[in-house]
């Protein structure tokens, strides 16, 4: 890991932050709930998203090491809780992949003026995503100091396009033309149903990935302080534009009108058209698009990491371990990611629409994705219990507590993923294939460290 190079600075990594976890999918997923996501955007703030800075910058600063989670874990509870917890994260990014590249192909297709027929055109949608993958794939192969520069452009169109709505539905606003009422009583939910907890796990999902960054210690300059700094600045942006981005959306539209996918294009065109302003679309689309790559080379940058400590740690073949000696990055782990990646986008359109498959498959990535959760939390708190001993002052007790508090809210999580959208469909199937696909995905991993800890046993007992 020493041939790694270490090209992220502060302000790296607050954009790699934002363009990973900010996704413009999860604004139309809230906004078509309507105003009372505001209070549950809120709510995943407290029970979440403060917890995990919390837990992130603690364990960044005492194991500040490539692998984060994966070493995290392995130092607190042992190699089978760290590979299982690496394993799941690598993993959930075989669906997560998917999921973000649907969105953003769709959205794509509002790029040139009478183009959008495309958003629902199967075919094209494959095209585009695998187009996209593979875009995010090369630019991550070639190294950080090139890498970074999608991640860089990526945020800048996460950024844009809500300054541009935000500013079109403050015109509105203010004319008196908003499609959406915010008042008190809209923007508390007026029933704790199946579906609304279904939809605030999903919420959560949507503001986790600060851990993402410190899987790249090792490429970061100085990353115990870095890490630090650039979460609480990532963190407040993130938060804006998810709170902005929600309600100038339902400026612009009701949320009854609000496509899963496309939501924010079309909100920008409607009110573009309400205040006479025209050409939006076009930049939006093309803007968000940019976020998408980037999003989708942060998140093959980082679980492409954990392929790389597996394979120096021979869990995984060796081959994963390699750096390749001219970019200095560990190329076979990017590129078999991208392999893997580009089976699982393909198998999700078989017998479904793309927006079904879209649903099914960010339901199946909440599950995986957050095992590992789990034990950032539960490290985190232990560690924090232990220095709490020796602070007279309680200030390591109450981040504990906060880290507990955030593992609570995982578990939740977890639990509310496996009942169905209120979208309809079987539940029964679908909890079923969430589940089981959930469930696959951990025992393979499981099969894969008993194989990996018994070959290397009696290599061992051979020597």
């Amino acid at each position: 890991m020493t041939n790694l190079v270490r090209a992220l600075k502060v302000r790296d990594v607050v954009l790699f932050n934002i363009v990973a976890i900010v996704g413009i999918r999860w604004i139309s997923l809230a906004a078509a709930t309507g105003p009372s996501s505001i209070s549950l955007w809120l709510l995943a703030l407290v029970l979440f998203f403060i917890p995990q800075a919390v837990a992130v910058i603690h364990l960044s600063r005492k194991y500040p090491v490539e692998g984060g989670v994966y070493e995290w874990a392995k130092i607190e509870f042992g190699n089978f809780h760290g590979f299982v917890a690496g394993w799941c994260y690598w993993a959930n990014n075989l669906v997560y992949y998917p999921s973000l590249l649907i969105s953003v192909s769709a959205i794509a297709a509002f790029i040139l003026p009478g183009s959008s027929w495309l958003a629902s055109d199967k075919v094209f949608i494959a095209i585009m995503s695998l187009g996209l993958l593979w875009i995010a794939i090369g630019f991550n192969v070639v190294g950080v100091k090139i890498g970074k520069w999608v991640q860089n452009v990526g945020a800048v169109g996460t950024f844009l396009p809500i300054l541009f709505i935000a500013a079109l539905a403050a015109v509105i606003f203010f004319l008196g033309k908003s499609e959406t009422h915010f008042t008190p009583a809209d923007i508390i939910p007026d029933k704790l149903d199946y579906g609304t907890l279904s939809f605030w796990s999903s919420m959560c999902f949507a503001l986790a990935g600060l851990e993402l960054a410190a899987v790249m210690s090792g490429e970061i300059v100085d990353s115990e302080k870095t890490i630090p700094k650039a979460t609480y600045l990532s963190g407040i942006g993130i938060v804006l534009v998810y709170l902005v981005g929600t309600i100038s959306l339902l400026v612009g539209l009701s949320s009854k009108n609000v496509n899963l996918v496309t939501g924010l294009v079309q909100s920008i065109q409607a009110l573009g058209m309400k205040v006479g302003v025209r050409g939006l679309t076009s930049v939006s689309a093309l803007l968000i698009t940019l976020a998408g790559i980037g999003g989708a080379g942060a998140w093959l940058a980082g679980s492409a990491r954990i392929l790389f400590v597996t394979g120096i740690d021979s869990y995984l073949p060796k081959s994963f371990a390699k750096i390749h000696p001219k970019w200095k990055t560990p190329h076979v782990a990017i590129i078999f990611q991208g392999v893997i990646a580009s089976v699982f986008l393909l198998m999700s359109f078989i017998g479904a629409s793309a927006e079904q498959a879209y649903l099914v498959l960010v339901d199946a990535t909440i599950i995986v994705y957050f095992i590992p959760y789990i034990y950032i939390f539960l490290a985190s708190a232990r560690d924090l219990y232990r220095e709490s001993r020796k602070d007279a002052k309680g200030k390591h007790l109450l981040k504990a507590f906060a880290s507990a508090v955030g593992g609570i809210t995982t578990v939740t999580a977890i639990v509310l993923a496996l009942f169905p959208p209120q979208a309809g469909g079987n539940p029964s199937l679908f909890f079923i294939k969430t589940l089981g696909g959930s469930a696959a995905f951990v025992l393979a991993g499981m099969l894969i460290f008993w194989f990996s800890s018994r070959r290397q046993a009696r290599i061992g007992t051979a020597q």
